[in-house]
């Protein structure tokens, strides 16, 4: 394969739709039998399903290696050490393998690398990140493809990956977007193609020309979604108030090792980078000028 995601360029026989230019580090990704109920590993974190919204998921570990069991997919087996992920044979389609494989498998791996996941969409403005958070279904995706439709690059939709040196910065994930139906039905994004639907998304491939490749971003701000009836505003948050918020939004295991790992991370993201509660109405009209004013005055 040719291309690269989270600085990972694949080693596999398989395809991929949402791979960025250029190189990175190999990862292996292949496919083997496997029934939903492969032995093996402590249980170190469960996803309880959401009906419409988010499958059950567990995540199970041994002397290093991880085995992510998905409800209807099976079980997906991760060495963050080779970098290795093996996928489940028989998943629902190539867009949905894929999908999952930049989800939780793909974070073990860069983590393992000590980048630092964070659950937020990322697009780059003027040559530098803005990291954008909420919970779920609080509209962080169609912010994203707003930024998408206005001309700016989406760097990440849902997971992001940090590295630290002189300053933080943003290693671009998949190019990919899934907008709910009656969103992406109303909203054009320039070059986007729709590769699946069929769920409450329209799951878009990026443009081809214009997603570039995996160099990493300078991170610029970080903008935290709030609902409101009351206009458009954007309000700074302190470095201390930061950590509350930039806690929850990031990956650990429950060792004291990984907790330590993490508390790093985001002190270290709150000490570097602005932080801004953005107030709006969920309102499509204004998606323009919420982008506007993100990409102005912040």
């Amino acid at each position: 394969m040719s291309g690269s995601c989270f600085g990972f360029a694949p080693v596999s026989d398989l395809s991929f739709e949402y791979l960025r230019d250029g190189d990175g580090d190999a990862l292996e990704i292949g496919e083997r039998d496997g029934g939903v109920d492969d032995a093996g590993g402590a249980l170190v974190n469960e996803w309880t399903p959401i009906p419409e919204r988010r499958s059950w998921a567990r995540l199970y570990e041994d002397a290093g290696t991880f085995r992510l069991w998905i409800e209807g997919s099976g079980s997906f087996h991760i060495d963050p050490r080779i970098p290795r992920v093996v996928l489940p044979v028989g998943l629902e389609s190539t867009v949905k393998r894929e999908e999952r494989l930049w989800g939780i498998p793909a974070l073990l791996c860069f983590l393992g690398r000590s980048d630092h996941p964070l659950h937020a969409a990322a697009v780059e403005v003027d040559g530098e990140t803005i990291l954008l958070a909420a919970p779920g279904y609080a509209g962080k995706t169609t912010l994203a493809a707003g930024f998408a439709a206005a001309g700016h690059r989406v760097l990440s939709e849902d997971v992001s990956c940090l590295r630290f040196s002189s300053r933080p910065m943003l290693v671009p994930g998949p190019a990919m977007l899934r907008v709910r139906r009656d969103i992406a039905s109303r909203l054009e994004i320039p070059g986007a193609s729709e590769v699946a639907a069929g769920d409450d998304r329209t799951h878009y491939s990026l443009d081809r020309a214009s997603r570039g490749d995996c160099t990493p971003v300078p991170v610029r701000a970080f903008v935290l979604l709030r609902n409101t009836e009351h206009g458009i505003r954007l309000e700074r948050v302190s470095p201390v108030d930061s950590l509350r918020e930039l806690w929850p939004l990031s990956f650990r295991l429950p060792t004291l090792h990984d907790r330590e790992r993490c508390f790093q991370g985001v002190t270290a993201l709150a000490d570097a980078v602005p932080v801004w509660n953005l107030y709006r109405p969920l309102r499509l009209d204004l998606l323009g000028e919420v982008v506007e004013k993100i990409a102005a005055d912040v």
